[in-house]
């Protein structure tokens, strides 16, 4: 991935700049279960201590206008950071087209002449879009989820301790299923890219060559050759899908399972009078923003290691 980087240096500006859209994002965006909270034990909870109607709804209206306000800008930030990314994305995307078909046409011929076109554009272009994936999978889920977590684990500091450990319990448990499940995939996908631009490679020939191909008699061979190799990729294609899917599963379990335990946390501490009922409400609405992109961490480590199998080539 260090070739990634390299590439990501150059536009190091803007990618910064995304990336701080990005946590203005989720920022804002978790403010609002925040005011959902003290709406609650401020008014709600104390509706009876309001002398009159309008004191109540006046009262309750400054918060939700703050909400409206936070929505506001992290839909903003939100449209910046996808604009942003996009440009991020086609850059890089195009640069390291650029410069693999640079380095590919200064190659020797000693060296070509053993490489098809249809190969080297394959990969050239499993490259690119694999990066894309990549790039977008972690501003979008990766970073913003880290973002978030690191908000809630302040916020909870100022709560309880208790609440605090849950979420850094949560970090090691799914970081580590998610590595270790993620393993397999890296080496199903680089059979897949091995067979794909094999195959781009030899269709270009046969298609090149068609005339000498059909004079010898050789097209039906040519055509249940190239199709056993399509076959054999989708074998691997289906066989990486059903990985994925197993992983996404267990990655799912353990975010609801981490999540269920939280919310027990927030009972007993309810109980005890450590937090009040608008900040459970708080931090259940936390845990629906937080652990629902962990969810998606699958397709992210899927990207990774698609455009890290693809890198290496």
């Amino acid at each position: 991935m260090g070739l990634l980087l390299n590439y990501l240096k150059g536009h190091k500006w803007i990618v910064a700049l995304a990336l701080i859209l990005a946590g203005v994002n989720i920022g804002f965006s978790l403010m609002d279960p925040y005011f959902t909270g003290k709406i609650l034990d401020l008014y709600i909870n104390k509706r009876a201590a309001f002398s009159s109607k309008s004191a109540y709804i006046w009262g309750a209206l400054g918060f939700i206008g703050l909400a409206i306000g936070a929505a506001m800008v992290s839909r903003i930030a939100k449209n910046f950071q996808d604009y942003f990314t996009s440009v991020i994305v086609q850059k890089v995307g195009a640069k390291m087209y650029a410069d693999g078909l640079q380095h590919s046409l200064k190659l020797p011929y000693q060296v070509f002449e053993d490489q098809r076109s249809g190969e080297t554009l394959g990969i050239l272009q499993k490259v690119r879009l694999d990066s894309e994936k990549f790039i977008t999978a972690f501003i979008s889920v990766l970073f913003v989820s880290l973002i978030g977590m690191i908000f809630v684990i302040v916020y909870s500091v100022s709560i309880s301790y208790k609440v605090t450990l849950v979420y850094f319990a949560a970090i090691p448990i799914i970081s580590f299923v998610s590595w270790f499940l993620s393993r397999k995939i890296k080496t199903i996908q680089r059979s897949i890219v091995g067979e794909t631009t094999a195959l781009a490679g030899s269709t270009t020939e046969s298609l090149r060559n068609i005339e000498l191909v059909k004079s010898l008699g050789l097209a039906d061979q040519e055509i249940e050759r190239l199709n056993k190799t399509t076959y054999k990729i989708l074998g691997l294609e289906l066989k990486k899908v059903k990985y994925v899917r197993s992983m996404s599963f267990v990655q799912g379990t353990t975010v609801n399972l981490v999540r269920s335990s939280m919310i027990v946390v927030l009972l007993l501490l309810i109980f005890d009078n450590t937090i009040s009922p608008g900040q459970y409400f708080s931090f259940l609405f936390y845990s629906f923003f937080l652990f629902g992109p962990l969810q998606e961490l699958g397709n992210v480590i899927l990207a990774w290691r698609e455009a890290e199998v693809s890198l290496g080539n």
